[in-house]
Parts: C-alpha cells; structure tokens; sequence
C-alpha cells in the first residue's frame, strides 16, 4: 500500500526543522489513507490516494484547494460527506495559530482539534506516524478481539466497545515494551518506536484477510491464543472441561446454539446450558493470551471435524444483532431537458441542475431537481411500500418542474412549453440508513427563452435535510448544463445511475 511507508525516527534527522516537516507530511498523508479506507476496499483506495496526493501533496495543498474540485476527486468513493470534513479539516488546522498546519501528536488533541477525527483515526494517525503506544479499534480489529477473548456481547453497547478499546490498549502498550527495536526515541511525551503502528496495522490486516466474518482460522497465526478456538476445541474433547465464558463475564450474552452445530461440537456442548452472565465482573473477561493446550492427535477425519466446528465457532463472533429495516424514501427525480439542435443525441440537449444543501446527505453537490413524495420510518417490517402510482407521478412531477420556472414565464407555462415525456424507470439506491427509490421523469422545454429560477441557499442558521429529496418551493442555485457539464459534475452514485438511465435513452430517442 503507498500509504505504508518506514517509521520517520526523529533522532536520524539533523534538526528538529526537518522532523516535523518530515512528520507533518506523513501525518497528512496517513489521515488521508485512514479517511479513505473508512468504509472502502483497500484495492479501491489506492488509486484514489496517489491521484489524491498528486494534487494536493501537502495540507496547505488541500486547505486552498476549491471544493468542487475536492468532491470532484472523491467522486465514485461514496460516503462524501468524508471529502467535505477533510476539506473542512485542513483549512481549520492551516489557520490556526498554534497548530500552523501540523497535525497533533497525540489522540485526545487530534480528536480536539481536527474535525472529523474521531478515536480510531486519531489512534492511527497517533501510533503509525509518531509512534505513541496507543491503540486503535474498527471493525476488523474488533472481530479480531472478540474472537481472542470470547466476547459475545451486544457490539453496540458501551460496556463492550469500551472493554475492547481496553483490551486493544493493553495489548499496544505490552507489544511497544515487549518489542525488540533498537530505533526508539524518547522525548518529554514518553518513548516512541515502529512496533506501536506496526502491532495495530497487523491486526487490521489480520481482520481483513485471515479472521474476517468467515474466517481461515487453520491458519491464523494466533489461534493458540485464542478463546474461541479454546472453547471450540474443549466442546470436542472430553478430556477438557471449560465454563462458559458468560458464567464468568458480565457483560457476555447466553450463545444459541443450534442442533446442528451441538452435532458438531460434540456431547458437552449439548448438554451445557447457557445461563445469564453474572452481575460482577471477572477478570476472565479478559483472558485472552493465554496459550491453548495442544489438541491431542487423532484421526485426519476428527481433525477436519475439530477446524470446522472451531470456524463454525467464531463465525459467532462479534455478536450479531438482528437488522432493523432502515428508513425508506419515494422521490421524483425531474430531468427537465431542452433541444439545442434538432437532431438525436444526448449532446444536443441542455439540463436543469441544482446544488444540494451546504449540510446534510451528499453536502453541495448536484443533482437533477428532485422531490420528495414519501418516507417511512425505520422498522421491522421487510416490505417497502411504493405510494405513488405513475399517473400521480406524472402530475407531481410536472408541477414540481414548473415551480422551478421564473414567475415572469407563467403566460409560457400555461401555453404549455413544459412537456412530459415519460418515466423513465424507478432506480433504488441504499445509503446505510436510507433505502431510497428514485423515479425518474424525464420532462423537455419547448420553448428556448423559458428560464429557470435560481436562488441562494438559505444561509441563516442551515438546519440538516433528514430527506434526499426537498419541498416544493426549495431554494436552491440552479442552471442550465450540456451533457458534458453534467457528466463532469459531482453527484451522488445513485443521481450518477439516473444520469445514465437519461443517456441511454436520448441517445437513441428525439425529443
């Protein structure tokens, strides 16, 4: 990865100029990558890092860049709110006086003073770059630390999370004084070392390729520490008995256990009964480190037994919690064209455009004008529910494109320049807490001099929209764009797919 490069150790430098110029570039370009691959591949990121760094190679590199052009770069990463908050990030620590652009050592002032920074980054950014023994905690690392302590407890609640950021933070701190390295460094804020940013990328990439939701636990290089397999292992042999870890932890939950996994475990474990955790808390909650017994040889066939229920096992781990139906919205997308020329193609057209709000879902970038027309609240229920019918689309869809008319165009309006020309097809697209369902209408402008209302956005005291779409009567800048404007703009992927649905089909249609 070109993010991962060797530990800058302080005392090979000639001056303290050249370290923390050193440093300060290293610990923009690791807040860079750790924001990237939030919620994205690896693989996917570092294309987007080098082009990343090509443009903007230093924080001051960012801090002026345009905005546009910044959404622009992060266009197909997702989640561009991300894009907005870095953006945002580096102009306030360029600015301020004390920080003059370099970003905090230590993770309680990275998380002061960098917006958008939250523990795990900042654990990052702490130990990869200055190589304070402090600890970090995402998905992967969480896996890793449930599966060695045997931690089946609900992942969202505090009593959990804060018990693996423990357990993450004994383990940096005993792999940073354990560690063989002789390029350490000390200074007033303690000793720094590699071994810190090395243990916590380990155990990210160990969750991301080895103990992932369906892991290899064969060949995991710490299983023989590891709880899960213990408690796998001891299930099988006889000649080992291991009390449930919930009877000894307070906050671990009673385990189901299905037949068919009893099957595989073996005799003691259907006949153990699960029963609720204690109400103190026992120092076996933490009991992870300890080597496992070596399991006595057998038969291949009881061998191949043991791995699968030991990967049966752990694919229990973290707890998983049942989903809820997240929040759906119908919207109408207007995609309001006029001819430029009069032959087909998607290039002799001009479009309607509007930015979004400045805050909120897919902060100031642009999209079709689109409408609200329902929603539904978060629930059990696995049945979206369409209300609109396409008639009652239709007519939605024409008044709401001719609301976005200037008001001296009514005589144009009413004689009929603003013509539907058909739904074009319902696209759904699902953020992490919204199923969204876009119609989209595609509507022409007969007459050329009809122009559109444009207008600022209300900036006093901008609330959040919780909706994609917005009200009639929404303020917004808009304008006239050809297709390669459009096509160049920065968009959410869902408006992108609706984008591409209008292509497809003025290509091959006349207006």
């Amino acid at each position: 990865m070109p993010w991962r490069l060797e530990w800058i150790n302080p005392s090979q430098f000639a001056s303290q100029d050249e370290v923390k110029e050193a440093l300060k570039v290293r610990a923009y370009q690791v807040w860079i990558s750790e924001i990237m691959l939030q919620q994205t591949r690896v693989e996917t990121v570092k294309s987007y890092w080098i082009n990343w760094m090509s443009k903007w190679p230093t924080i001051e590199d960012l801090a002026a860049a345009d905005p546009e052009d910044v959404l622009s770069a992060w266009r197909g990463l997702g989640y561009y709110s991300r894009a907005t908050r870095i953006h945002t990030a580096a102009k306030q620590v360029v600015e301020d006086q004390d920080l003059q652009g370099f970003l905090p050592e230590l993770p309680q002032d990275l998380q002061k003073h960098v917006p958008g920074v939250g523990p795990y980054t900042a654990g990052a950014i702490s130990s990869i770059v200055f190589g304070h023994p402090v600890p970090i905690l995402d998905g992967n690392v969480a896996r890793v630390l449930s599966r060695q302590m045997a931690l089946y407890a609900n992942p969202k609640a505090k009593a959990t999370t804060d018990a693996l950021w423990a357990a993450a933070d004994v383990l940096v701190k005993r792999a940073s004084q354990t560690g063989t390295d002789e390029r350490t460094y000390k200074d007033t804020r303690g000793t720094k070392s590699r071994i810190p940013g090395q243990w916590n990328q380990a155990l990210m990439e160990l969750g991301s390729t080895i103990c992932t939701p369906a892991p290899n636990c064969t060949v995991c290089p710490i299983k023989s520490t590891c709880m899960v397999v213990k408690e796998a292992q001891a299930s099988v042999d006889d000649q080992c008995d291991v009390p449930d870890i919930e009877d000894l932890c307070s906050l671990c939950e009673p385990m189901p256990l299905d037949t068919e996994t009893a099957d595989e475990l073996g005799p003691k474990a259907q006949t153990k009964a699960k029963v609720p955790a204690n109400t103190k808390m026992r120092q076996a909650t933490l009991s992870f480190g300890q080597t496992t017994p070596k399991s006595q040889s057998g038969t291949s066939q009881k061998q191949e037994t043991v791995d699968k229920a030991i990967e049966k096992h752990a694919k229990m781990f973290p707890m998983k919690l049942v989903k809820q139906r997240i929040r759906q919205e119908e919207c109408i997308v207007c995609v309001i064209a006029r001819k430029t020329k009069k032959s087909k193609g998607i290039s002799n057209c001009d479009f309607v455009i509007e930015q979004r709000p400045s805050k909120g879902l897919l902060a100031n970038m642009w999209q079709f004008p689109s409408l609200t027309i329902s929603t539904t609240e978060a629930g059990d229920s696995a049945t979206p529910t369409l209300l609109f019918a396409d008639e009652e689309q239709k007519a939605i869809a024409l008044r709401h494109a001719a609301s976005l008319l200037e008001q001296s165009s009514a005589r144009s309006r009413k004689a009929g320049s603003l013509a539907h020309v058909r739904q074009l097809g319902s696209i759904t697209h699902i953020f992490s807490h919204l199923q969204l369902i876009m119609h989209v209408h595609l509507l022409v402008m007969r007459d050329a001099k009809v122009d559109i209302r444009s207008e600022s956005q209300d900036t006093a005291g901008p609330t959040k929209n919780k909706d994609f779409g917005t009200a009639m009567s929404h303020k917004a800048p808009r304008r006239w764009a050809d297709a390669a404007i459009v096509e160049a703009e920065t968009m959410g992927t869902g408006m992108r797919n609706c984008w591409r649905t209008v292509q497809q089909y003025l290509n091959s249609q006349v207006l």
